[in-house]
């Protein structure tokens, strides 16, 4: 693939909004050589301008859930579509889970995702690597030799170890390389086989319960073993009421946690399914609406730091099939910002927006966050706040299509978005290769 040149454009009349650096207000940002600059560089004119009166600059946003199906499964996707399609939704960077076929769980396997992120990446992808041999939950995976190859967490999600003494001991020697431990909370004695939340809906719809005690429990380890080995651990894909209210007590003991929250989690609840369409069949599952009520006042409160999209691609023969015997996921990369603006029901929601969606999940990893002042490299997401459109997952870039929210009609939508200097998605098509 050709490589990109680094930006070199204007940015004129849009509100810049970093709450991080402490900006918040209309300004022009001129971006030569893929870096910003506060007013036009000498001898360095523009190649393109745009004016985006009443448009909204964001800082790069990270999500920290994405599954990656390379290697093992690249007709569901690619790197180069996973990337287009995070590139679309705003994203600058992600953060790929290590369910791959084979695992992420060796040195090779890391490498050559590495390669391919090198050949056909749009943005920054973050690599995880398995807590455990093949997230089986049965023996650690060489921590060590993760963190070398290049690994900035480890984790077993879309699944969670079992048995405690294997989970504390990973956690001890993940602390021993410096990793980030992410935990993917479900119990999976309660858990297997769980089809839906296990409620009325799920019985009258005759399928397997996977019940709200499976997360909360794995949630109430987590904070313990956290608490005891004083190891920070971050809680993934919260959708319980009683989940948010243990971290919220936690937190407030001062519990070296944090959390974040699957973005369609915060709109829909197992209502979705009632039909039993698979597309809405996601891990972990859909719950009640006052659980959804609980993740939004979660998030405006602070006890949830972050939205993750959960991109988890199938093709679509996978997805076609009766219920129970379809695989749980959604894909979510192109509207997971959209989503939480209408979830966030705010006058204002990009405040928080960069807060839970920027700054949040940088931290979370130990990644500075992108800012939007003078000297730094171009890393941001401009969003029409009002522009009217209707989700349509033909005309997405992912491979897949599994989408719950296919014909949804959102408000708001992003127009550019700039990773690494360089422009990773622009609505006018002519500026991208």
């Amino acid at each position: 693939m050709k490589e990109k040149a680094l930006c070199n454009f204007d940015l004129v009349g849009g509100r810049v909004v970093d709450p991080y650096s402490g900006m918040d207000r209309v300004k022009d940002l001129f971006v030569r050589d893929g870096i910003i600059y506060s007013s036009i560089p000498e001898g360095k004119p523009a190649e393109q301008t745009f004016n985006i009166k009443d448009h909204i600059i964001l800082p790069g946003l990270l999500d920290l859930r994405v599954h990656n199906r390379v290697p093992g499964d690249a007709q569901s996707e690619n790197i180069q579509s996973l990337t287009k399609a995070a590139a679309k939704g705003g994203f600058s960077s992600i953060l790929a889970m290590p369910n791959t076929t084979p695992h992420s769980d060796n040195p090779g396997t890391i490498r050559y995702i590495q390669d391919r992120i090198k050949q056909a990446s749009k943005i920054k992808v973050h690599l995880t690597g398995c807590l455990t041999i093949g997230s089986k939950g049965i023996a650690l995976a060489p921590l060590g030799s993760l963190k070398e190859a290049g690994v900035v967490a480890v984790t077993d999600c879309p699944h969670s170890v079992g048995d405690n003494q294997i989970f504390t001991n990973a956690l001890k020697y993940a602390k021993m390389f410096g990793l980030k431990i992410i935990e993917y909370p479900q119990d999976p004695s309660l858990s297997k086989d769980g089809q839906a939340h296990e409620s009325p809906l799920s019985l009258k719809m005759g399928l397997t319960g996977n019940p709200r005690m499976a997360e909360e429990l794995s949630v109430q380890r987590a904070i313990t073993v956290s608490r005891h080995l004083e190891v920070p651990i971050h809680i993934s894909s919260l959708t319980s009421l009683e989940s948010v209210n243990l971290v919220k007590e936690a937190k407030r003991l001062g519990v070296k946690i944090s959390t974040d929250v699957s973005a369609h989690h915060l709109l829909l609840t197992e209502e979705a399914i009632s039909e039993y369409k698979t597309q809405a069949k996601t891990t972990p599952p859909l719950r009640e609406e006052i659980d959804r009520l609980a993740l939004i006042e979660g998030l405006n409160d602070g006890t949830i730091d972050s939205c993750n999209s959960s991109h988890e691609p199938f093709a679509e023969h996978l997805k076609q099939v009766e219920f129970d015997l379809a695989p749980g996921g959604v894909i979510g990369l192109e509207t997971t910002l959209m989503t939480v603006i209408e979830a966030l029901g705010d006058n204002d929601p990009f405040p928080k927006i960069a807060e839970k969606m920027s700054t949040n999940p940088h931290k979370i990893l130990g990644l500075d966050p992108p800012s939007l002042k003078a000297g730094n490299l171009a890393d941001f997401v401009v969003i029409d706040p009002v522009k009217k459109w209707i989700y349509n997952t033909e005309s997405g870039m992912s491979l897949s299509k599994n989408s719950p929210l296919d014909g949804h009609k959102f408000i708001g939508k992003p127009i550019l978005t700039v990773s690494g200097g360089k422009i990773a998605w622009c609505e006018d098509s002519s500026l991208l290769d």
